[in-house]
């Protein structure tokens, strides 16, 4: 059996484009898929460190709990999909459920294979990333996160990372014709990464 939970970023919902057809392509692949939905964070996080660190602890607070009934050792493979601040709770929440390959329940009576899809990530993700632990996508005119910060965070941490030029924190560009082709572009490398294909 095999799972696949989204999480998404704050103002950017699994109904969105980086969240909703990743979803919908893992369900085509026989993933069962959980949404995680989050409420009640703070605004105006953008630069602002202690509110940024109020809406991670609240995010990952609910998505812990909306995962609590989950029984992980049922599952032979397990796909997180986070976006923006989602990517680095996707990765604490690995860590916080013994998923990952460092945690005592990971290394020994897990049967749980985790990889990770971090669409947008912040450089607090890698606060909790693991070394190989899935692939990256940034928009080099993104304002949430420094393209040589994710670079050098990527290459430190082994993580492929693809790049968009001009693509925002949403990886578009105000080019229609060019997001759609982006948005193909990221399903087709996430299709190809979770079959192992690349």
């Amino acid at each position: 059996m095999k799972i696949c939970v989204l999480y998404p970023g704050i103002g950017y919902t699994t109904e969105m484009p980086l969240m909703y057809y990743p979803g919908k392509m893992t369900m085509g692949q026989g993933y069962e898929l959980v949404r995680l939905k989050y409420h009640d964070l703070p605004s105006g996080v953008k630069g602002k460190k202690a509110k940024m660190k109020e809406a991670f602890d609240i995010a990952l607070k609910q998505s812990l709990e909306q995962l609590s009934d989950v029984d992980w050792n049922s599952y032979d493979e397990v796909l997180f999909i986070g976006k923006s601040i989602g990517t680095a709770i996707a990765a604490c929440c690995g860590q916080k459920l013994g998923l990952n390959k460092s945690s005592e329940i990971g290394s020994q009576d897990s049967k749980s294979k985790i990889k990770y899809v971090f669409l947008t990530p912040l450089e607090e993700t890698f606060l909790f990333t693991e070394k190989a632990s899935g692939i990256a996508f940034h928009g080099n005119s993104d304002p949430w996160a420094e393209t040589d910060t994710i670079i050098r965070k990527c290459e430190e941490y082994d993580i492929p990372l693809y790049i968009y030029e001009n693509a925002n924190h949403s990886l578009e560009t105000g080019n229609i014709i060019k997001d759609i082709e982006t948005a193909h572009d990221v399903i087709q490398k996430i299709y190809c990464y979770i079959r192992g294909e690349g």
